[in-house]
């Protein structure tokens, strides 16, 4: 097999390590350059290089997702916060080297440059917490975050270039699947259809919330400037503010996933926020978080909509795009066609509600937050029960979705194509013979 566009390169293991280097260093310039520079605009007279240094590591290690203990004598105080709006530059930097690593290698060895960057970038992760912290727990964790944060970065560029993930490993996937039964077929063709209706599903669900979430800022912006003003603090505390409400955005995207679920999330223990209870105690002097939903209002309920039209979505992608061969299946072994249809249809919707739920169920883990304070332990979405919820509402509107886009589309006079007119001549020729 020829190699991905091949080019001229060092040995691949070398190669990898040269581009984790890379990406290392272009990450710890963009972290150290303005934690390095807001210290000395606060306090150039008494600026401290090796706490702002240890600062800056660990503001590195948050970028990376990796969780950190900042208690004495062997205690657990755990500090977890993912500010995915920055957490996605590590992974565009890997997504880079992926590709890179993907044009200069055969596909069977491909795997050695990916070892090698991931192994690379994870040994820099531990150093820089045996610099910044120390704790042998959170030595672990910086090894095994930014490893595979960087790993899946890798290899979603890898596939960007190869065009295909079978092509990535040197295996033939349509010949093998040129080998199989006919049934087998159709059974691939299902569940693939099922997967893409899934992630449609889930792209969908995250596209309304974003709707939902820039909707009700425009609604509340005068209490998130007010909040500015109330905070004053001054042009570079303002403009760390805004950076950290840069970074939070996809954390506050997937919070208002979470409340459109019905499942809502948490600003704290004792503090939930969602359209069947609100309960706001203390919330962070964050400027962003005055926007958040003070009581329980009359169209609260509304956003329940959004995940179930997520679904409607999915299912007319479904019936338009999609193979469902289990239909066919459903409609010789059933022989009563109402029956048939129901079956078909309802396993239809609960398979691409499962796929949209364990496809936001890491997001939403993510995007919770403790800071390692009594209550603050509990900011964001429990995963599991806002993925269970988003799964039952996009199951409900698929069936929604699929039902009634096939009956439209049985309602609809069929037009006329040059098709049909070339077979209807060809029907009138044979007869005149």
């Amino acid at each position: 097999m020829e190699p991905m566009r091949r080019l001229p390169t060092p040995p691949l293991w070398l190669f990898g390590l040269f581009e984790a280097v890379q990406a290392v260093l272009a990450t710890a310039l963009l972290v150290a350059v303005p934690v390095l520079g807001s210290s000395l605009a606060r306090n150039w007279r008494d600026f401290d290089p090796q706490s702002s240094a240890e600062f800056a590591s660990q503001v590195w290690l948050v970028v990376h997702a990796a969780p950190l203990n900042f208690a004495e004598n062997g205690d657990s105080n755990w500090f977890h916060l993912v500010p995915l709006g920055f957490t996605l530059v590590p992974f565009l930097l890997a997504w880079r080297a992926g590709r890179r690593l993907a044009q200069g290698a055969y596909p069977t060895q491909l795997w050695q440059g990916l070892l090698a960057f991931t192994l690379g970038y994870a040994a820099a992760g531990v150093g820089v917490a045996r610099y910044g912290i120390g704790d042998p727990g959170t030595l672990v964790w910086a090894g095994v975050a930014p490893g595979l944060l960087v790993g899946i970065g890798s290899l979603a560029g890898c596939y960007a270039e190869a065009r295909s993930a079978t092509r990535m490993i040197g295996v033939d996937l349509e010949a093998a699947v040129e080998g199989l039964s006919e049934r087998l077929k159709w059974a691939f063709a299902y569940l693939w259809a099922v997967l893409r209706g899934g992630a449609v599903a889930a792209v969908a669900a995250v596209g309304l919330s974003a709707v939902l979430m820039v909707g009700w800022l425009g609604w509340r912006w005068m209490d998130v400037a007010n909040s500015y003003q109330e905070l004053d603090a001054g042009i570079t505390g303002g403009a760390g503010l805004t950076l950290l409400h840069l970074g939070l955005a996809p954390n506050l995207l997937l919070w208002a996933l979470a409340y459109s679920t019905g499942a809502g999330f948490s600003m704290g223990t004792g503090s939930p926020v969602s359209p069947l209870e609100t309960e706001l105690v203390a919330v962070p002097a964050v400027p962003v978080l005055a926007a958040l939903p003070d009581q329980v209002y009359e169209y609260s309920l509304l956003a329940l909509a959004l995940p179930v039209l997520a679904g409607v979505i999915a299912g007319w992608w479904l019936m338009r795009e999609g193979e469902n061969h289990f239909d066919d299946w459903c409609q010789l072994k059933l022989k009563l066609r109402p029956v048939s249809v129901t079956v078909s249809t309802v396993t239809l919707g609960v398979l691409t509600g499962t796929v949209a739920a364990a496809l936001m169920i890491g997001p939403l883990w993510l995007s919770h937050i403790s800071l390692g304070v009594g209550a603050m332990n509990d900011i964001g979405p429990h995963a599991g029960i806002t993925a269970m919820l988003l799964g039952g509402w996009v199951a409900l509107g698929t069936v929604l979705g699929y039902s009634l886009t096939a009956a439209a589309k049985q309602a609809t006079p069929r037009r006329r194509t040059q098709e049909d007119d070339d077979a209807e001549e060809e029907s009138f020729s044979a007869a005149q013979q």
